[in-house]
């Protein structure tokens, strides 16, 4: 068999939404790495991010702002607390 044809991927099988996670410390750019991945990949594929912070929706409003994706597909959670543990797999849960 050609080996070229392994690398078609199987179109008819639904795969997971992929998640990208970015972290880094404070003011080292992850906002605006996520609104230049969005406004590059909008157009391809259908994206929704959800940003985390302890006290505020600051980074919700930076993207919305910036026009990264419509309002609705960005959502902003506050965590009060530790927010590593507050975006869950199903992050269904945070909206």
């Amino acid at each position: 068999m050609n080996a070229s044809l392994h690398a078609i991927p199987n179109r008819t099988k639904k795969l997971p939404p992929l998640r990208v996670g970015v972290g880094g410390p404070v003011g080292s750019g992850k906002t605006t790495l996520v609104e230049m991945l969005c406004k590059t990949m909008r157009e391809r594929w259908d994206l929704v991010v959800v940003t985390n912070d302890i006290y505020t929706k600051e980074d919700q409003r930076l993207l919305t702002v910036a026009g990264a994706l419509e309002p609705e597909r960005i959502m902003g959670v506050e965590t009060g607390g530790c927010p590593h543990t507050a975006i869950r797999e199903d992050c269904s849960i945070n909206l």
